[in-house]
């Protein structure tokens, strides 16, 4: 069977918005294709996979017109030795909780008339993946990368060094192991432990520099070949984003979600179109809430 062509596929979709059931459908079936490309993308929800809530889940902010979902922090305790004619030591309880506030990212509202898209050779959805679902995911990885760099203020505020080191790139332009070990370390020696890194493609490519005798001569001979192929590094699961402006030359470590945050999803990401006369408009937007709950569980290694 022939390939439909793009220009076909253009008149389809004029012929389609032209009516307001075709209107509805072609709304539906962008949602679905941005939800599926914009899942693939955004490293935010790798590292902490969203969850999808309802009004019944959420509360009314005293401080402003907008849903917040308030979330239960673990409460801390100890034990101890205690002698037979002894008690322990008492420990009331105070429920701790935070806030989670949603906001709404849009992207741009593109405008079209009937007679130019008749005269693209490129289809539609080639501008929204391009544009609208890479605009929408680069927001919001960088309202989360914006909660990481908060919280590691504040334990540094406290603490200096305590979530936050930095380094230096090698001779050879490979990471320095010590450097890794002293981020996992900001973690691990923190009565937490270190489950994912997040890192720029640009500082996933020095991975390959390792040599054989420093990785192993199996998996660095593999790496002349094939390149570094694994999904975790150092027993650590590792997330690589092409988005080197937000991420720069720093490696950012997280625990596992269940002692991290959350991610809530109030209204995922929709597809909206409209038509006037022989424009129409159309545009992507979603609602998501994103809140660190343990600022304790992110750090971060700057290197140059």
């Amino acid at each position: 069977m022939e390939n439909v062509s793009v220009r076909t596929i253009n008149e389809l979709f004029v012929q389609k918005i032209n009516s307001p059931e075709g209107l509805l459908k072609v709304a539906q079936e962008g949602g679905v294709f941005i939800r599926q490309k914009l899942r693939e993308v955004s490293f935010a929800r790798k590292i902490i996979p969203p969850q999808y809530v309802t009004r019944a889940d959420l509360q009314r902010s005293v401080n402003y017109d907008g849903l917040v979902k308030i979330v239960e922090i673990e409460p801390d305790s100890k034990a101890m030795t205690v002698n037979f004619r002894g008690n322990p030591t008492t420990n009331y309880i105070v429920g701790e909780r935070f806030e989670i506030p949603f906001f709404m990212i849009s992207s741009e509202d593109f405008q079209k008339t009937e007679e130019e898209l008749l005269a693209y050779d490129m289809p539609l959805t080639e501008v929204i993946e391009r544009n609208a679902v890479l605009d929408i995911q680069k927001i919001e990885d960088g309202a989360f990368l914006g909660q990481i760099e908060s919280a590691i203020a504040v334990e540094e505020a406290v603490t200096p060094n305590s979530k936050s080191i930095t380094g230096s790139f090698s001779s050879d332009g490979t990471i320095a192991r010590n450097d890794l070990k002293g981020l996992f370390d900001l973690l691990d020696g923190d009565e937490l432990k270190c489950e994912t890194i997040l890192m720029s493609s640009k500082m996933f490519n020095r991975l390959m520099l390792y040599p054989a005798t420093t990785v192993g001569d199996a998996i660095g001979s593999e790496q002349i070949i094939n390149g570094y192929t694994y999904s975790t590094v150092f027993g650590r699961k590792l997330v690589v984003s092409n988005k080197t402006s937000l991420l720069g030359d720093n490696i950012y470590a997280f625990t596992s979600p269940e002692f991290f945050g959350q991610f809530l999803i109030q209204n995922d990401t929709k597809f909206w179109i409209d038509k006037k006369k022989n424009i129409f408009t159309l545009a992507a937007y979603e609602s998501v809430g994103m809140g660190i709950g343990n600022t304790r569980s992110v750090a971060k290694l700057s290197l140059s």
